[in-house]
C-alpha cells in the first residue's frame, strides 16, 4: 500500500484551471498541503494548472507515476485505469461517482473497473469517495480543504459526508490524524485491508472506523482480531435495523438481524463499538492522548458535590467501579485539605477550590495503587479560578502514568478553560456522563485484551458422506426444507443425542411404537412443509396412553391439514419423551461472515424472550462458554435455587457439533434446534426438534 499513502509522483487526470471544480480542488489540496513529490495535472484543454506543466493523457507523461487521482465522468474511467495499468501505476484513488451507487449500467462500469485494476494487480480505493489524507507525507489527496494536523488518530469512513464531519470536528477539538480515507463504494480496497496497513503504521496509535457494511466479513474479523492486540479499534456502525430477518423461517433467523450479527462480528474480533458519533469523538479524545489504564478503578475529583454524584452513577451505568482508597490516601487528603471536604471517592475539593487543592488531591490519588483512571469534574462558581486551574491540568499532559479525564461542566465561563485543556491534550469532556463512558471504552479495550481467545477453534468428527447423500436426495427432489427426521439424521451423523423416535404412518403403527418406546410419549406431525409444528396443532405432550395414542394420531393429522392443506404430511413421529431445562441452538449463514451460530432460552417463546446470543464459526472453547454463560437465563441452567446444575459440558459439545456441520457444510442456509432438553449433570441432553433449510442451486 506504500504507492497509495507515500506516492513519490501524482497525477490527478481530470485536473482543472476553475475554481469550484472537484479537479482544481483536488489539484489545490496536494500543493497547498505541501507534499514534497511531483505532482502531473492531466487535461487535454490546459497547458498549466496552479504553475504546473499540464498533460493531456496520463500516457503522455514522461516520467513514472506511483498513483493516479481520477476526477473525470464515470464512463470514460475504465478506458484511464487501463491506461494507467498499462503505464505501470500502482494505485489509485477514484473520486468519481455514478457507479454502483448509481444504477445498472454504473454497477457495470464498476465491476470492469474492478477486473482491469485485477488485471495490473493495481489497488483501487474508491470509486464515488472523498479521498486520502497522510499528514505524515504531508499529502491531502481529497476534495476538501479542511486538512487536521499531524497526531495518532486514523480514520476509515464509508461515507465522504462523515468523513468531512470528523475532519471538521478534530479541528475543533485540536486532535490530530495520521490518516485519513475514505472508501467508498470498496470495487478493491476495503476495511480489512486499511486495518491490516494501520496495524504497523507506527505514527498510528487509534484506529476509527465509520462503517455501513462489508462484503469480506471473514477478512474484516482477522485482520481486526490481529490489529486490536497492538491498539485499540473504534467502530461506529451504522444501518442498525434488523433486515436479516425477513425472508427467515426459524426463529432462529428471526432473532438474526444483520446489527447482532455485527455486534458479534466486532466483539470476537476485539472492536470496540459505538452506537452515535458522539461516542465516537469521545473515546478517539481518550485514546489518542491518555496512557491506557492498568485496570478498572476511577477516583473522581470535583468542586461540586452534585457533578460527583452524577460521575459515580455515569461510572456504574457504563460499567466502572469507584477504587476504594487505601487508609494512607485518606489520611494524607485529611491532612492538607478543609475538614468540611469529602476525602472518600468522590472527593469533593469544595467550591471555592484553587488550582492548588485540585493539584493536591489529584497527585495524591494517583499514588494511590488501586487508583487505576482519574476523571476531574469542575462546576463554574464565582470563587474558582477556572483559567488557573485548567493550566494545572495541562501541566499533566504528558507526564501522567494513567488517564485523566475532565469534565468542565457549563458554557461560556468554562470556554477559555476548556480551550486550555485542549491546546494541551487533556481530554474534555461537556458531561460526566460522557467523561466516564471515555474512561470505560479504555477499560473495555484492556479488559478486551487480559481475555483475548488465542485458543484454536474447536474441531469435531462427524459422518461427512452420510449427510452428503442426504442433502443430495433433498436437492434431487426440488426441495429446500428437511423434515424433522431428516433434520435429526444429520444430527446423528455428528453424534448429538437424539431421542428414540419412531416414524409412524398410521394409528396402528404409532400405537406399536408408543409401547416400544413406553410411556409417556411426545408426538409430532411429520413433514417437510411444516416449519413450527406448535403453530398448526401438530404436537402432543405427555400422551399417556394406546387410546391417547389413537386420538391425538388424527387429531395432528387433521388439524396439520385444515391450517397448512398443501403441505406433504408423512405420518406422525412417536418420540421418547425426556424433561429438563430448555434451551435453542441455531444457526443461519450470514452472507457477509458466513454462519451465525445463536444459543438462548428455548421452546415456544423464544422470540418474545429474546434471551440469546451469537458468535460467528468456527468457536473455541472460551467462546461457547462465554455463550452459555452471557444469556440472562444462565441461572436456570447452573442451578439457580437449590436447583441442580444442568450438563453444561453436554450442552457445549452439541453447540461444537452445530457448528461444524455449519462449516462442514455451507449448502445449509439455517439449522436450528428447539428445544434441546438439557437434563441434570452428568445426565446428558436431547435435540428434540430440528429444522433444517438448505439453499436453492443457482441455475
Amino acid at each position: 500500500m506504500k504507492s497509495l499513502f507515500e506516492p513519490d509522483s501524482i497525477a490527478v487526470v481530470g485536473a482543472a484551471r476553475d475554481e469550484g471544480k472537484v479537479g482544481h480542488a483536488v489539484m489545490k489540496n496536494l500543493v497547498g498541503s505541501g507534499f514534497k513529490g511531483k505532482v502531473f495535472p492531466v487535461n487535454p484543454k490546459a497547458t498549466e494548472i496552479l504553475g504546473l506543466k499540464c498533460y493531456p493523457t496520463l500516457t503522455s507523461i514522461p516520467e513514472h507515476i506511483d498513483m493516479a487521482i481520477i476526477v473525470i465522468p464515470a464512463a470514460y474511467v475504465p478506458k484511464v485505469i487501463e491506461e494507467a495499468g498499462q503505464k505501470g501505476v500502482k494505485s489509485a484513488i477514484i473520486i468519481t461517482s455514478g457507479f454502483k451507487e448509481a444504477g445498472k449500467e454504473g454497477a457495470e462500469l464498476e465491476r470492469s473497473i474492478g477486473e482491469i485494476a485485477k488485471k495490473f494487480g493495481m489497488n483501487i480505493l474508491g470509486p464515488n469517495c472523498l479521498g486520502l489524507i497522510n499528514t505524515n507525507h504531508r499529502m491531502n489527496a481529497t476534495f476538501t480543504r479542511n486538512y487536521p494536523s499531524e497526531g495518532p488518530v486514523a480514520i476509515t469512513s464509508q461515507s465522504g459526508a462523515v468523513g468531512t464531519t470528523l475532519l471538521d470536528w478534530a479541528s475543533e477539538v485540536k486532535i490530530g490524524f495520521s490518516k485519513f480515507v475514505s472508501v467508498g463504494n470498496k470495487v478493491d480496497i476495503d476495511e480489512a485491508d486499511l486495518i491490516d496497513y494501520l496495524r504497523d503504521d507506527d505514527n498510528t496509535k487509534v484506529i476509527g472506523m465509520y462503517v455501513e457494511g462489508t462484503n469480506r466479513g471473514t477478512e474484516f474479523m482477522r485482520a481486526a482480531f490481529q490489529t486490536s492486540k497492538a491498539k485499540p479499534i473504534i467502530a461506529l456502525k451504522a444501518g442498525r435495523t434488523s433486515s436479516g430477518a425477513k425472508a427467515a423461517s426459524s426463529h432462529t433467523g428471526a432473532l438474526s438481524g444483520s446489527d447482532k450479527v455485527y455486534d458479534a462480528a466486532m466483539d470476537q474480533s476485539g472492536i470496540i463499538r459505538v452506537k452515535t458519533i458522539d461516542e465516537l469523538f469521545d473515546l478517539l479524545l481518550v485514546f489518542a492522548d491518555m496512557p491506557l489504564p492498568k485496570e478498572d478503578g476511577v477516583a473522581i475529583v470535583t468542586n461540586a458535590g452534585g457533578l460527583g454524584v452524577m460521575a459515580a452513577d455515569a461510572a456504574s451505568d457504563h460499567g466502572l467501579t469507584l477504587a476504594s482508597f487505601r487508609s494512607e490516601t485518606i489520611e494524607k487528603l485529611k491532612s492538607m485539605l478543609p475538614e468540611q471536604c469529602n476525602f472518600y471517592n468522590p472527593v469533593d475539593v469544595l467550591g471555592d477550590a484553587d488550582a492548588k487543592r485540585y493539584e493536591f488531591a489529584i497527585r495524591t490519588l494517583m499514588e494511590d495503587e488501586n487508583v487505576s483512571c482519574v476523571a476531574v469534574m469542575l462546576a463554574p462558581t464565582d470563587l474558582v479560578d477556572i483559567p488557573s486551574t485548567a493550566n494545572l491540568l495541562a501541566s499533566f499532559a504528558g507526564k501522567v502514568k494513567i488517564p485523566i479525564v475532565t469534565a468542565f461542566v457549563g458554557g461560556r465561563d468554562c470556554s477559555q478553560g476548556v480551550d486550555i485543556l485542549r491546546a494541551a491534550g487533556i481530554p474534555n469532556y461537556e458531561s460526566p456522563d460522557r467523561a466516564m463512558r471515555a474512561l470505560s471504552g479504555m477499560v473495555q479495550y484492556v479488559r478486551m485484551n487480559a481475555r483475548r481467545d488465542e485458543a484454536p477453534p474447536m474441531v469435531v468428527e462427524g459422518d461427512k458422506e452420510r449427510v452428503r447423500r442426504l442433502l443430495d436426495k433433498i436437492r434431487a427432489e426440488g426441495r429446500v426444507g428437511l423434515s424433522e427426521d431428516e433434520g435429526k439424521e444429520i444430527l446423528k451423523a455428528y453424534g448429538v443425542p437424539v431421542p428414540i423416535e419412531i416414524v409412524a404412518k398410521d394409528v396402528k403403527e404409532a400405537v406399536e411404537a408408543a409401547d416400544r418406546i413406553g410411556y409417556p410419549i411426545v408426538m409430532k406431525v411429520v413433514s417437510p412443509d411444516i416449519a413450527h409444528k406448535t403453530d398448526v396443532g401438530g404436537v402432543a405432550v405427555g400422551v399417556a396412553n394406546a387410546e391417547e395414542v389413537k386420538k391425538q394420531f388424527n387429531l395432528i393429522v387433521s388439524r396439520s391439514k385444515n391450517k397448512m392443506p398443501d403441505a406433504r404430511i408423512d405420518g406422525v413421529v412417536i418420540c421418547q419423551m425426556i424433561s429438563g431445562r430448555e434451551v435453542l441452538i441455531g444457526m443461519v449463514r450470514d452472507p457477509q461472515f458466513g454462519p451465525v451460530i445463536t444459543f438462548g432460552l428455548g421452546g415456544i417463546f423464544v422470540e418474545i424472550m429474546k434471551d440469546v446470543t451469537q458468535r460467528i464459526a468456527p468457536l473455541t472453547e472460551t467462546q461457547v462458554t462465554k455463550m452459555i454463560s452471557s444469556i440472562k437465563a444462565f441461572p436456570i441452567l447452573s442451578g439457580a435455587r437449590g436447583r441442580k446444575p444442568a450438563d453444561i459440558k453436554s450442552l457445549k459439545n452439541v453447540i461444537y457439533r452445530v457448528s461444524q456441520i455449519s462449516l462442514d457444510f455451507p449448502e445449509i442456509s439455517e439449522f436450528e434446534i428447539n428445544p434441546v432438553i438439557v437434563r441434570d449433570e452428568g445426565k446428558g441432553c436431547g435435540a428434540v426438534d430440528a429444522l433444517v433449510t438448505i439453499r436453492r442451486e443457482n441455475k
